[in-house]
């Protein structure tokens, strides 16, 4: 069997459908194996759309402009919540039917194919394109070009602000899912002239992860 998964297109259906997808992420954490870090970094991205919805329902505000930031903003808040659809729930066995009917899971016939683990890692490069924030560029150490091995569909990247080098992986609380439509990190006004050091690590659309690459860093300007 082979799941797959549909996002409503339109701004009206798909405002709906993000309400009930991030109420079951959030009641259906512990119970999903859902990690507490991926809600907390959509948190910021539900409120902007909420915003950007709310801007096009008051008469104070609405207008072809609204409609525009909420209609270039759906795509990116549509990406970010289908990442964690596909890597904790599209293929998650403890999901009750009732909520993979609500996000739109469906189940069709026919032989999955089982993806194994990646084996490469990342070459980061950060680029500062704003105060507070960092972008990130990942190459494969393998290849040595930015095209992500097969199956990939994340770069993780665990991370903790400091002013020294953390022991391991292990005490980087802060988690980011690194795509296309979300690279980037922010960090608060107190983190100026502190370090974000990193690691990242491949993780593939069956949930298997790739090995951690060696600690990087960058100083938040």
């Amino acid at each position: 069997m082979e799941n797959t998964l549909s996002i409503p297109d339109l701004a009206s259906e798909f405002d709906l459908y993000q309400k009930n997808a991030v109420a079951i992420f959030i009641a259906k954490a512990v119970a999903y194996g859902i990690l507490s870090a991926a809600i907390t970094n959509l948190a910021p991205m539900t409120a902007k759309w909420n915003g950007y919805v709310s801007a096009c329902e008051m008469d104070s505000t609405k207008g072809v402009s609204a409609t525009e930031n909420r209609n270039l903003y759906q795509p990116i808040y549509a990406a970010a919540i289908r990442s964690i659809i596909e890597l904790y729930l599209l293929d998650n066995v403890d999901v009750l039917p009732a909520d993979a009917l609500t996000l739109n899971i469906h189940t069709s016939t026919g032989k999955k194919t089982s993806i194994p683990a990646p084996t490469s890692t990342v070459i980061a490069k950060v680029k500062y394109m704003e105060a507070l924030a960092m972008y990130f560029l990942f190459t494969d150490s393998v290849s040595g070009k930015r095209k992500r091995p097969k199956g990939v569909v994340f770069v993780e990247l665990a991370y903790i602000v400091d002013v020294v080098p953390p022991l391991s992986v292990a005490v980087c609380m802060g988690r980011v899912f690194v795509n296309r439509s979300n690279n980037k990190v922010t960090f608060a006004s107190t983190d100026v002239g502190k370090k974000a050091y990193c690691f990242g690590r491949y993780v593939n659309s069956n949930g298997k992860c790739g090995p951690w690459c060696a600690m990087f860093s960058a100083t938040i300007i």
